[in-house]
């Protein structure tokens, strides 16, 4: 092991101390090896413990307060599928991090989503949450084979995100953590030969990033026969987007290994992870509960498609009860007992793609997400690439003032740089007649 590599160990497992990750890992690997009855007793104390808190909230929903009366743990389950089920519309209007803030005196982490559904949300994280994404994030790398120094290549966005320049301590953080980022909005072929210098000069190596982003590397490998030595790279999971068989198969191709699936999402971070080639994902019990209802909210049956609710045993921020995060998926019986579906068999979910202008360039939709996380005012968004190659913000918000389009159009610059962008604010962007906001369309 290098000098970097052991540094990034060591400052790692200090961090890790620092901030008491390792009970929470002790917490996911313990509920594991608990049998049913015993996990159902555990979840169901978990549960309550989280209405007992939103239902004295100022803010607390009718249910909730009633719910938050039951003495016993047994007795939630008796009353838990009645309960509201959340969206991202509820936590946009009803429960403003500002708002929770100024109210109850709450402290925390406040952020919004990349808004894959084309409506960014805000979120609050209180401290614990902070410490429970965090532990849940590197848990996950290390159960798919990641282990603290090895080198970690990011195929992601500049610099994380968009409009922002990096501090010299963050920098040097990222140096710390062995940790090497590609930018992965404007993809092009410098971009996979970034990825190969990288590869070739700190391997072996894990790799992860957005799914289209590491399919666009894989495919211009493959193609071009440019493959990188064998055995470079080590484990290689996603992030941010579904990820298909066929995805994973061309970048084993490509790099030898395949890519798993890493489930999460900004409101809750990691959800659920893939232990291993065709496995199912693993749902981080007992800090999250999972269920799978239909469109009337109720339970599917082992197989079937459904919508994905959440519900976080840790947060006392934003109210994540039964929290319908937009995605969509199945679970095998074989996955699920008394306590409840213990691991996802396939997963329905956010496909951005990638966008390919008339003179060649390519931007991964995902750009746009983590374009307009940055601006509140922005409440919807939909992106037209027109005839001509011209493209079409269409916003629904408050509006922006002259100096914050300004800011939003220095943004654009370094990937819409020759193309005509016009910024059109409208009531509310309509929707698809299954009643969904589609990011990004073409209407040449």
């Amino acid at each position: 092991m290098g000098l970097q590599s052991s540094l990034s160990a060591l400052a790692w497992n200090i961090d890790a101390a620092s901030r008491g990750l390792r009970r929470y890992w002790r917490d996911l690997e313990r509920f594991q090896a608990l049998r049913p009855p015993e996990a159902r007793r555990e979840l169901a104390a978990r549960l309550l413990a989280q209405l007992k808190h939103f239902g004295s909230r100022g803010d607390a929903l009718p249910e909730w307060r009633e719910a938050a009366s039951i003495r016993h743990p047994d007795e939630v389950w008796a009353l838990w599928s009645a309960l509201p089920i959340l969206t991202k519309q509820d936590l946009r209007e009803r429960f403003q991090p500002a708002e929770m803030m100024r109210r109850f005196g709450l402290r925390g982490r406040c952020g919004r989503t990349g808004g894959s559904t084309g409506e960014p949300t805000p979120y609050l994280h209180d401290a614990g949450m902070v410490g429970a994404t965090s532990a849940a994030s590197r848990y996950c790398r290390m159960k798919m084979g990641w282990h603290p120094g090895l080198a970690t290549i990011c195929v992601w966005g500049s610099e994380r995100d968009i409009g922002k320049s990096m501090s010299a301590r963050g920098r040097w953080q990222l140096w710390l953590r062995n940790e090497h980022l590609v930018d992965g909005y404007c993809l092009d072929w410098s971009t996979v030969e970034r990825i190969l210098e990288l590869v070739r000069r700190h391997r072996p190596v894990a790799l992860y990033g957005f799914t289209s982003m590491l399919e666009f590397a894989a495919r211009e490998l493959v193609s071009r026969g440019s493959l990188p030595p064998p055995h470079s790279v080590r484990v290689a999971w996603n992030g941010g987007e579904m990820l298909s068989p066929q995805q994973s198969a061309l970048f084993k191709q490509a790099f030898g290994v395949p890519v798993l699936n890493l489930y999460g999402g900004r409101e809750l971070s990691a959800m659920a992870y893939q232990p291993g080639e065709g496995a199912s994902l693993v749902v981080l019990r007992p800090l999250l509960f999972l269920e799978i209802v239909d469109e009337q909210g109720k339970p599917v049956a082992p197989g079937e498609v459904g919508r994905l609710v959440w519900t976080s045993t840790v947060c006392r921020g934003s109210p994540f009860l039964r929290y319908d995060i937009g995605d969509a998926g199945a679970y095998a019986a074989a996955e699920a007992d008394e306590s409840g579906i213990r691991a996802l068999k396939e997963l329905h979910g956010r496909y951005a793609g990638l966008l390919r202008l008339p003179d060649g360039r390519v931007i991964s939709n995902l750009y746009w997400n983590h374009l307009f996380k940055e601006f509140p005012e922005v409440r919807q968004f939909q992106v037209a690439l027109l005839s001509g190659g011209r493209i079409e913000l269409r916003l629904a918000g408050c509006g922006f003032t002259p100096a914050r389009e300004l800011q939003l159009r220095r943004c654009l610059q370094p990937v819409t740089s020759g193309v005509e962008v016009r910024v059109e604010w409208m009531e509310r962007i309509p929707l698809t007649p299954q009643g969904k906001l589609i990011q990004v369309v073409r209407e040449e």
